[in-house]
């Protein structure tokens, strides 16, 4: 039971003015759906289309299989998801005689074209991302051996010998802060440096969304998957303001408990999130809220047109 003062509160909820889907996202699943209207041979996409677990389900419901394996797809089309490939991988899937769509998120392709321009004036690149991400491998597999990966780059020691031109570049969804820490170090340790921020934009305004709206709040969701590197990231960046923070897939992963004695929440969603998915996360807390004694919900949208 809640208290009397209690039960006269009044909770407030702060939608982040950036959140959800970015245009890479929306592009890639809207070329997925279409391919399913228009062919009816065998669709298939290779790793996930975008880092949503709710996205995924749906595509696979409409008839569109999914493998992280290209030897498993003997026939008809493949499609290329938003992180990308190697340029290899696109090779062999047309050597198969498969139809290839690819919807590699053209903000992706632009770090392509950064690593290929590097490269072909014999830089050494550097690239601050994780490794095990899809986006990762398929920048990796331009040029595995001038081109490294380092997840963390926070002291000198974490940076390689190199000998000539170096460049750095990033992950899509990386931390804007972390990316000009490892710039620094890495105009101490090489002589001859190349930086170029490859931090998307839609990845830039979610992160200042939240560094905005963290500090205002009690606590802080972030609706994503777990699988979804920059759902993580507004996690730490929120986290790092001080705010309690969780990160839920869906509203079913929502407790009661996070609530208690709490005025202000503040919602984001990772880019790869669907708008219907927030707002069942939003209609679950406002039932959860009414149900605890508490007469009024607010909400507070500050999505930009």
């Amino acid at each position: 039971m809640v208290s009397e003062t209690k039960a006269m509160a009044t909770l407030n909820l702060y939608l982040a003015k950036a959140r959800g889907f970015c245009m890479g996202v929306e592009r890639s699943i809207s070329m997925a759906e279409k391919a399913r209207e228009e062919i009816e041979e065998t669709i298939t996409i290779l790793n996930e289309i975008v880092h949503n677990n709710s996205v995924v389900a749906d595509l696979e419901n409409k008839g569109i299989s999914r493998t992280t394996n290209l030897d498993d797809v003997k026939e008809g089309t493949l499609i290329i998801a938003a992180h990308g490939v190697a340029p290899s991988v696109i090779k062999k899937a047309k050597d198969k005689g498969l139809n290839v769509i690819d919807s590699t998120c053209p903000l992706v392709k632009v770090i392509h074209k950064a690593v290929d321009y590097f490269i072909n004036r014999n830089f050494t690149v550097l690239v601050h991302g994780d490794p095990n991400h899809d986006e990762m491998k398929g920048v990796k597999g331009r040029n595995p051996e001038k081109i490294h990966v380092i997840k963390e780059i926070t002291k000198p020691e974490d940076l390689p010998d190199i000998d000539g031109k170096v460049a750095l570049i990033s992950q899509s969804t990386q931390s804007l802060e972390l990316f000009e820490k490892a710039a620094e170090l890495i105009k101490q340790k090489y002589n001859d440096v190349k930086i170029k921020n490859t931090i998307c934009d839609a990845t830039r305004k979610h992160q200042a969304a939240i560094i905005e709206l963290a500090p205002k709040v009690n606590l802080v969701l972030v609706v994503g998957s777990q699988t979804s590197a920059n759902s993580k990231r507004l996690v730490s960046i929120s986290k790092k303001t001080g705010a309690e923070t969780f990160l839920i897939d869906s509203a079913d992963e929502l407790e009661p408990e996070w609530f208690s004695g709490i005025e202000n929440i503040g919602i984001t969603a990772g880019a790869s999130t669907p708008d219907h998915i927030v707002k069942k996360v939003v209609e679950r807390i406002i039932r959860i809220a009414l149900k605890n004694g508490i007469k009024k919900v607010n909400i507070y949208d500050g999505k930009e047109d």
